[in-house]
């Protein structure tokens, strides 16, 4: 009889030696069960067909490549071939056609099963505003990629596969919910339709200035939610009363006055207008920052509003995270469902991330998780994953879908507690000095080092 996985020499040594690797890897094959990523296949997808190719056997080698398994989708194949049990070319026929819904719900069902666990480990944040659940609405460009396509290869602009709104929830620092856009060229603002369609009664919606239309505003708060949205130049209305100085934060001077807004469908809003005059520009040089919002003052007053905007950077840094640490674009994949696809992979990989870093929460504190470096975690599961599955195959791993919630979380908490935080602390530098003059002409293109180290002699 074979013993449990979690008895298993082999993979206590891995947890010992390779613990980040491995709690993934255990959070992996929760979130990428074959059973649920087949089934939401098969609930969502409308054109796409299951024959020799399981959509879960697909979602596994994609997900390989995202974290850096495996160089390329061909180099993952060239690995996963037996499994895959059909040709090459059949892959690739298959991620060009992952219909948008079937990826958005992948995502979707990892956010339900990182709530799950987050709530079992403890230790979760608090409300950014008691009673509200608060969202994180932002746009991901997905960058250039080869010119593959045969309409492309005569034209010196690169293609570009699509774009995406991302929804963050920070309370679990995880991706709730992605609405894919396949045209490269279009405003973000198109996918706005679908976002109303899902808000919900008490949601905290937290936004830059590109979703700040009349229809999201007035839509948010139809649903009896609330809103933090920084004002468009193109979205005008009454001021009533003058600005009225609230106080100062770490950034500026914060103010307040009211806006009735346009009518919209027959219905007219009044919201709070909050102006915060600022120390220093933004990139975009920028010294004023409007932001609107329908937030009782007892709920939030002007400081907290000013600050809640700020959590803005939460989801950007998730972007960078993914962007830097894992494979999330994948410059071969020209057709935008398949790169759309590949980018949907990558957020759930973040989510894995999440999960890991709040048990480390728990064990280690929250602080010593905000150090963790996402990249340093990221190479250790490139370079230790594949040693990892041949030493534990497949099948090795399959009683990690069964288990309950709180055995999971036990076995999770087993592994994160022996972690050595100093491997994968990240690296602090001194502030930047000002670049030297340089020296030298057009003449004079190349030096000696030998000649220069000689100097110093």
């Amino acid at each position: 009889m074979q013993t449990s996985l979690f008895t298993d020499e082999v993979f206590r040594r891995f947890a010992t030696e390779r613990p980040i690797a491995t709690a993934v890897q255990l959070v992996l094959r929760r979130l990428l069960d074959p059973k649920i990523v087949d089934d939401v296949f098969r609930k969502n997808a409308d054109q796409q067909y299951e024959r020799s190719l399981l959509f879960s056997a697909l979602t596994h080698l994609v997900s390989g490549v995202v974290l850096g398994n495996y160089a390329s989708v061909n180099a993952g194949y060239k690995k996963f071939a037996n499994r895959l049990g059909v040709a090459l070319n059949s892959v690739y026929e298959k991620l060009k056609r992952v219909e948008p819904e079937t990826s958005r719900k992948l995502v979707q069902a990892s956010y339900h099963q990182v709530v799950q666990v987050r709530r079992q480990l403890g230790g979760v944040a608090a409300h950014d505003v008691p009673g509200y659940t608060t969202r994180i609405l932002d746009g991901n460009h997905l960058s250039k990629t080869e010119h593959r396509l045969a309409e492309t290869r005569a034209f010196q602009a690169a293609p570009l596969p699509g774009k995406s709104l991302v929804v963050f929830d920070p309370r679990f620092d995880a991706i709730a919910d992605i609405f894919a856009i396949e045209d490269g060229h279009a405003q973000e603002r198109s996918a706005l339709d679908d976002v109303i369609e899902t808000l919900e009664r008490r949601q905290l919606w937290i936004a830059d200035r590109n979703f700040c239309t009349l229809k999201f505003l007035y839509a948010i708060a139809a649903k009896c939610g609330a809103l933090v949205i920084r004002q468009h130049g193109q979205v005008h209305g009454t001021e009533q009363g003058k600005l009225k100085k609230i106080g100062e934060t770490e950034t500026g001077i914060v103010y307040e006055n009211r806006l009735e807004l346009p009518t919209y469908d027959g219905e007219i809003m009044i919201v709070r207008r909050i102006v915060v005059h600022l120390f220093e520009e933004t990139r975009d040089g920028d010294f004023e920052i409007v932001l609107l919002t329908n937030l009782p003052r007892e709920d939030a007053d002007a400081m907290t509003v000013s600050e809640l905007y700020r959590t803005r950077w939460k989801i950007e840094t998730a972007f960078l995270h993914i962007t830097v640490a894992m494979n999330c674009e994948i410059n071969a994949l020209c057709y935008p469902k398949a790169a759309l696809f590949c980018f949907a992979n990558a957020l759930i990989a973040y989510n894995a991330l999440s999960i890991v870093k709040g048990t480390i929460a728990v064990e280690h504190g929250r602080q010593a998780s905000e150090m963790m470096s996402h990249y340093y975690m990221a190479l250790e599961i490139s370079e230790t994953t594949d040693g990892m599955l041949i030493a534990l195959p497949d099948a090795r791993w399959d009683e990690v879908a069964t288990l309950s919630v709180p055995a999971f979380v036990d076995e999770l908490r087993k592994i994160c507690h022996g972690i050595d935080l100093k491997t994968y602390r990240k690296s602090t530098r001194g502030p930047k000095k000002p670049p030297l003059k340089r020296k030298g002409n057009k003449r004079t293109v190349h030096v000696s080092t030998k000649r220069i180290l000689d100097k110093r002699k």
